[in-house]
């Protein structure tokens, strides 16, 4: 019973990252797309109300579902598919770029693997005085590193609370902030807005918030 359950906790959280980079994703455009709508719709025809019922019964489902694309996914046929699916979306405009943040952010929440984001740093953002917090993705290079005066990392700073959106600075080393958090923690702080804030320092194994 044990090694079942173990099976399926595992099958559970690989098919969690084929099934949320894919929903989230079309979630977004969906809002997108009901932002817009609901301008032309009366109001007695917006976001009516599901039962209790309705809801304990989809979660269900989506547990369910996802449980088993997770079983078919850790199959040679089930790998194929995947990558299969991603050829297709990478071809969709807007959808593409949406999936692939998505599919990072997941993977840095659920899988432990490294990712786009190398580690999370502090910048002054969007003016001096204020700070941001940011992710390094690279080394600068080419062109834009060859005009500054200076060695400078490519920094992506996300938005709150939806990350797939954020800017793009090119900061110089010497004002780049390095922080310990990991690029989960830091993740997290940023979707949360600011409400969850990952505690410091650790010292012997405890720890000590501020």
């Amino acid at each position: 019973m044990k090694d079942t359950m173990t099976k399926l906790r595992k099958s559970f959280f690989a098919g969690l990252l084929v099934v949320l980079p894919v929903a989230a994703s079309v979630l977004i455009l969906i809002g997108l797309f009901e932002w817009v709508t609901n301008f032309m719709l009366p109001p007695m025809l917006q976001d009516k109300m599901l039962t209790p019922l309705y809801r304990v019964a989809a979660f269900v489902l989506f547990v369910a579902f996802t449980t088993v694309v997770g079983w078919v996914t850790r199959l040679v046929v089930g790998k194929r598919m995947v990558r299969l699916s991603e050829e297709i979306i990478n071809r969709v405009p807007v959808l593409n770029r949406t999936y692939g943040f998505v599919k990072e952010i997941s993977q840095t929440f659920l899988s432990g693997r490294k990712t786009m984001f190398q580690r999370v740093v502090l910048v002054q953002f969007p003016h001096e005085g204020t700070y941001s917090i940011g992710f390094v993705t690279s080394e600068a290079g080419g062109e834009a590193q060859a005009k500054t005066k200076e060695p400078v990392v490519n920094v992506f700073v996300p938005t709150t609370p939806n990350p797939t959106s954020g800017f793009l600075l090119l900061v110089p080393n010497e004002k780049v902030i390095p922080l310990e958090m990991s690029v989960g923690d830091g993740m997290k702080m940023v979707i949360s807005g600011g409400s969850v804030v990952p505690q410091w320092p650790v010292v012997g194994g405890a720890v000590n918030g501020r």
